[in-house]
Order: C-alpha cells, then sequence, then structure tokens
C-alpha cells in the first residue's frame, strides 16, 4: 500500500516532472488514501478507474482526467470486478510551480472544451517522452509549453491558501496518519476522537466530508486491504491469524466485512483462485 504522504525529493533532478504509464487489472488498480505537495494530473487512456479527490467521487473513463492540487487527500481504485485500466500520471513539482506561475495557485478543471483537450494532447505527449526516453532539453520544452498552458486555462490566483483552511488539511491529514500506523490496535471512534481533542460527532463529520467514508469503514478498509495485501503474497497464510494480525478483534468481524467487500468469504475466495480477479467496492 502506498505511503500517505510522499516527499518531492525530485525537485532536484534535472526536469522536475514525474512521468507514470500506468497498466492495472484486477486488485492492482487501488491506491490508498495519501497526499504529497507536488501537483498530480491523471489521464485515463483506457478501461476506467474511480478517484476520491478531497472527499468526493468521480469516474474517469477513457479521454477523462483530473487534477489533484498540493496537498489534497486523494486514493483511487476499481469500479467493478475485472476492471482493466491504463492511464498517464504527470507529477510536477510544487515548488517549480511556485517558482514559474505563483505560489498562491490552486487548479481547476478548465471550464472550456477545447482547453481541456489540449491537456489531454499535452498529458499523452508526457506518456509519449517517457517511453521514448526523450532528452531532458525536449521534456523542459514540453514542460514549460504545459506550465502555460495551465496559467491560461486551470490557474486559480489566491485560492490554494484558502483551500487548505476550509480542508481542516493538517489535522484530517494527522488523523489519517495516526490510523495507518495504529491501524493493528483496536481503535475506535472515541478514543480517536479524544486523542485530538474532537467530539466523535465532529470527528465523524470531518471523515465524511474529506475522506468519503465514516470513521469505521475507513478502519476497517485499511485492515481488510492490509490482509489482502498477504493473502496475496502468501497462498498458505492461515486466515484468523491475518484477520488478528491486522487489527480485526475476531473471525467473525474479519468474514463478515470481506464478504460485504468481495461477495465471498475470504476461505472461497483463496480457494477459487481470484486474488486477481474479485475487487472490493
Amino acid at each position: 500500500m502506498a505511503q500517505l504522504y510522499e516527499s518531492e525529493a525530485f525537485i532536484y533532478n534535472q526536469v522536475p516532472v514525474r512521468i507514470f504509464n500506468h497498466y492495472f487489472d484486477g486488485t492492482d488498480i487501488f491506491t490508498s488514501l495519501h497526499w504529497h505537495r507536488n501537483v498530480e494530473f491523471n489521464l485515463t487512456t483506457a478501461g476506467r478507474i474511480k478517484y476520491n479527490v478531497d472527499g468526493e467521487n468521480k469516474m474517469l473513463s477513457p479521454g477523462d482526467f483530473c487534477i489533484i492540487n498540493s496537498g489534497v487527500l486523494h486514493s483511487n481504485h476499481w469500479v467493478e470486478p475485472g476492471d482493466h485500466f491504463e492511464g498517464i500520471c504527470v507529477q510536477v513539482s510544487k515548488s517549480f510551480i511556485d517558482r514559474w506561475i505563483g505560489e498562491n495557485v490552486y487548479f481547476e478543471y478548465p471550464k472550456k472544451e477545447e482547453d481541456a483537450e489540449r491537456i489531454r494532447r499535452e498529458l499523452i505527449k508526457f506518456g509519449e517522452y517517457k517511453k521514448q526516453g526523450k532528452s531532458d532539453i525536449e521534456k523542459m520544452e514540453l514542460v514549460f509549453d504545459f506550465l502555460i498552458m495551465l496559467k491560461e486555462s486551470c490557474a486559480i490566483t489566491g485560492k490554494a491558501s484558502e483551500q487548505c483552511k476550509d480542508n481542516g488539511d493538517i489535522n484530517i491529514k494527522s488523523i489519517i496518519n495516526y490510523i495507518d500506523e495504529n491501524y493493528m490496535e483496536q481503535l475506535d471512534l472515541a478514543g480517536v476522537s479524544r486523542a485530538f481533542n474532537y467530539t466523535p460527532a465532529h470527528l465523524s463529520r470531518m471523515f465524511k466530508e474529506h475522506v468519503g467514508k465514516n470513521f469505521y469503514q475507513y478502519l476497517q478498509n485499511v485492515r481488510l486491504m492490509h490482509c489482502v495485501d498477504e493473502m496475496k503474497e502468501d497462498e498458505n497464510v492461515r486466515l484468523i491469524e491475518c484477520a488478528l494480525n491486522h487489527g480485526f478483534p475476531n473471525a467473525k468481524s474479519f468474514i463478515q466485512t470481506f464478504k460485504k467487500n468481495f461477495g465471498c468469504t475470504p476461505s472461497d475466495w483463496m480457494k477459487q483462485g481470484k486474488r486477481a480477479e474479485l475487487l472490493p467496492e
């Protein structure tokens, strides 16, 4: 599972951009909730994928793209069992953007379709450059063309700090990190609320707004996906030990959660050899 926070060490590269050409099937179409400082652009080129960006679900089909601003919580996963996904991800250094466009800038989806089409074409070029191994100077030319395009069609000045403030940025990320580090323990809403000086009702609202799930659903999903990771790695894993080691209080809770998400019991999933086919909702 991915780190919740990714550093921006690549700003020291000659080209302050990271490019990924993705090809995923089944349970590999999944990235846990995380955030990073760089600004991310995701284009779907084949299949489909569901993104959760600051609590809002977005399904991307071929030709669709989304923009994930610096510091925004996000995750992605399958839509239905058996899905396939291909896409291009471009991450641009926030420090680089700050220098050339401005520090207090937030990016929104273009209002005009012709501007959105221009961005699609540029993202496809990034993917092609990654495959072809273009020189740094050719990549930098594309990066600056892309920044000009973003400034003209997507950049909103003065909104970044407001967005960060509205999100309760530091607190919700601290809580997510706390859960990710302690999911093996017997956490509950009341205990985590006390640890962060919130009432349970307030913390529950924060989760629903910024994560798109309630506290219990998120915690159980974290535990479940850690179990699934272990089940995929070891076909002889003892399921009850796996469940208890990853925070489930008992076998019944694990089986109910697994069946609700996968449509079958953990043992049936293992026996049928569907580790690469069945996916939770």
